[in-house]
């Protein structure tokens, strides 16, 4: 005869069954907290430790991640949880080339892979427009127009329009009056400098009567706008640079001072900085330079000026002959600023916060890393959303990764000496011509690979699409070309 349980052990029962509930809901959430965290059994020790995440990706899509060798169950885009440690990287997708890093994972911490291009296994050339001469390019910012010069000594400038697969070429011709013409006899230049961030306006340098210079900024829409900064103003600048967030404000270097310009108001600033050997800007409002030897006392100095502030801030001050090669680049990476200060064969990085130049309070700036390049810097700069410092020497670039704290090296295939500043073709990707070929390296030098033959000089680009990768080649009957190969199959 069933007998109902008494009180007292229903009351028991409950307690033991709401007990194993929580412990398991706790233990559940716990073991979910730690794989949330990287932990995970380290199949060889069988401990348990924290991993680090690793996010995968490629150009195209789609591409096998062999770990170790074992083939990872998913394709890209995908992301797994690793055991820390060095291991050996490849994503394959069928009619690529391989690509393969050896990557460090550690405890807690989060590694992009997501940044690799794939490269076909052929790579056939097809041109697009043909020219009897090209004389110079400049590849817009969006990657949809390359502009190109054939004849260096017309206002013509071709446009060619790079986001159609039936690449279209328009021409454009500079307004009579937006530039001085050349005396009777003597000959004129018209070389292209660069695009404006908006990839609208582009900057013309005139050269005309042998030394005389005018700069001229041609607006590709509507080309009858197109403006002389030089007789605008009445100024003699040898170097220009755009803003990015201005269509009408740019500085120039002036009787080697940084002045600012409003093409609308038609207005140039007063000296922002004197004695100026190079400049570049940052964050479209802060003027970052170096200064020649003060006739006084030989000293010179690196610095930066803020747009609007009462006087610029020097950071680190040299005495010596001005022979000495010296340079500048600031960045910002998350949350912390980076200066990288280059004085002869060495580089020094510092980090922190970055008053304005005119601030009364002294830098908060501390040493973060320091650089020796035996061979000297050619030119040094902070890319990538500020993530890479790239020091370039004459055969070499060396790059200080501020994400994964690592320093490497790569010495570049042609022996020759490097003519100008490498080329950038995305965050991650540098290109090079020396040689007339054109190299592909990646910000570490891994992954590297030879794409087609081009004239050295001249520009290249990625379609906006990244479907086709662009650079001028010259044929055997010597005929120039704009030139292209496939880099996304399908």
């Amino acid at each position: 005869m069933y007998r109902p349980p008494s009180k007292r052990t229903q009351l028991i029962q409950r307690i033991t069954i709401y007990t194993v509930m929580s412990v398991s809901v706790i233990v559940l959430v716990a073991i979910l907290v730690f794989f949330m965290l990287g932990y995970q059994i380290n199949r060889t020790d069988g401990k348990i430790e924290q991993g680090g995440l690793v996010q995968f990706n490629t150009q195209p899509a789609g591409a096998d991640i062999k770990i170790d060798g074992i083939t990872l169950g998913t394709r890209t885009a995908a992301r797994k949880t690793m055991n820390t440690g060095q291991h050996a990287i490849s994503m394959e997708r069928q009619g690529y080339k391989t690509w393969q890093k050896s990557v460090e994972v550690t405890a807690g911490g989060i590694l992009w892979l997501t940044y690799a291009r794939l490269v076909p296994n052929e790579l056939p050339t097809a041109n697009v427009a043909s020219f009897g001469a090209v004389a110079g390019t400049a590849s817009s910012p969006d990657n949809k127009w390359m502009a190109i010069k054939e004849d260096a000594s017309t206002p013509i400038i071709h446009l060619a329009d790079l986001s159609r697969d039936d690449v279209e070429v328009t021409n454009i011709e500079l307004p009579s009056e937006s530039y001085t013409a050349p005396a009777p006899e003597k000959s004129q230049a018209f070389s292209l400098e660069t695009w404006n961030p908006s990839s609208r306006f582009l900057l013309v340098k005139h050269t005309y009567d042998d030394d005389k210079v005018e700069w001229i900024v041609a607006d590709t829409q509507n080309i009858e706008a197109t403006k002389n900064i030089t007789t605008l103003l009445g100024v003699n600048a040898t170097k220009v640079l755009f803003t990015g967030n201005s269509t009408s404000i740019l500085y120039a270097l002036v009787d080697n001072t940084v002045r600012k310009i409003d093409l609308n108001a038609a207005t140039l600033s007063g000296p922002l900085v004197s004695n100026v050997a190079e400049f570049s800007l940052y964050d479209n409002n802060t003027v970052v330079y170096s200064t020649l030897p003060d006739p006084a006392t030989q000293m010179r100095s690196v610095g930066y000026f803020n747009d609007g502030a009462a006087k610029a801030r020097t950071i680190r001050s040299y005495s010596d002959n001005g022979q000495i090669p010296l340079h500048i680049a600031v960045g910002k990476y998350f949350d912390d600023y980076y200066i990288a200060i280059s004085y002869d064969k060495a580089i020094e990085i510092l980090k922190g916060a970055l008053p304005r130049s005119d601030a009364s309070t002294p830098s908060a700036m501390t040493a973060y890393a320091t650089m020796s390049i035996p061979s000297g810097v050619q030119h040094l700069s902070i890319v990538t959303n500020g993530r890479f410092v790239v020091a370039q020497t004459p055969t070499s670039f060396v790059t200080n990764d501020l994400e994964l704290k690592k320093t490497t090296t790569t010495e570049l295939k042609d022996t020759t000496l490097l003519p100008r500043e490498l080329r950038w073709l995305d965050g991650y990707t540098i290109w090079n011509d020396q040689g007339g070929k054109l190299r592909l390296y990646e910000f570490d030098g891994a992954n590297q690979h030879e794409i087609m033959s081009v004239v050295p000089g001249m520009s290249v680009t990625y379609s906006p699409s990244a479907k086709y990768l662009y650079g001028i080649a010259q044929s055997s009957d010597g005929k120039f070309h704009l030139q292209r190969v496939r880099m996304i199959l399908q």
